[in-house]
């Protein structure tokens, strides 16, 4: 009986915290409707409480953020709400943080056996890293190419020639490491006037 009463109050104390951080988004949108951002702030911090790392709350604080002037502290909310799986953070990241540094350490993921999921698809690349370079298999073939280190958590891949013969011309590109969680990181691709964000998993 008691193990019974024991699942009983769990779910009750679930579905109490849903109608909770409901009503306090709710509020919060009724603020942002009558642009008091900072009572909004509050109460999205409030939502958290009730809803860690959910990602529409994440979402509308750093928008909020970026709007009254805090920049910083908007993009990084922007980067927990994007690596939650938030789509409408993406587009605003890419129009507002393009130039955003988190300045994170990429040590630990200068070498090893990886595997790389682009946000939004279901399919996963595996890759290879040894002394600076990356070494990819698709379909049977191996591309591979230079990795050139720049500060902080940024990067280039630069393709080797044989590479290049294989697949003709490719854009630049660069890599900035945006969230580290373990072995893995949240990243971003800015290439040409495109930005990819996806997810990379140190596996060896």
């Amino acid at each position: 009986m008691k193990y019974f009463l024991f699942l009983f109050f769990s779910i009750n104390i679930f579905c109490q915290q849903k109608e909770d951080w409901a009503s306090t988004m709710k509020t919060a949108m009724n603020d942002i409707e009558n642009q008091d951002y900072e009572s909004a702030i509050k109460n999205l911090d409030l939502s958290l409480k009730f809803s860690p790392n959910n990602p529409s709350s994440l979402y509308f604080k750093g928008y909020l953020q970026i709007i009254i002037g805090e920049k910083n502290k908007g993009c990084e909310n922007l980067i927990e709400a994007i690596y939650y799986n938030s789509n409408l953070s993406k587009k605003l990241y890419a129009e507002k943080c393009i130039d955003f540094d988190p300045k994170l350490n990429p040590e630990k993921f200068k070498s090893g056996k990886f595997t790389l999921q682009i946000l939004g698809e279901f399919q996963s690349y595996n890759f290879e890293r040894k002394e600076d370079i990356q070494y990819e298999t698709y379909s049977g073939q191996t591309y591979s190419g230079k990795i050139n280190w720049l500060k902080n958590g940024d990067y280039t891949i630069i393709p080797t020639e044989k590479t290049k013969m294989m697949l003709g011309d490719i854009p630049n590109y660069m890599v900035r490491i945006l969230k580290i969680n373990g072995n893995e990181y949240l990243y971003e691709k800015i290439e040409e006037n495109q930005v990819q964000f996806g997810k990379i998993n140190k596996i060896e």
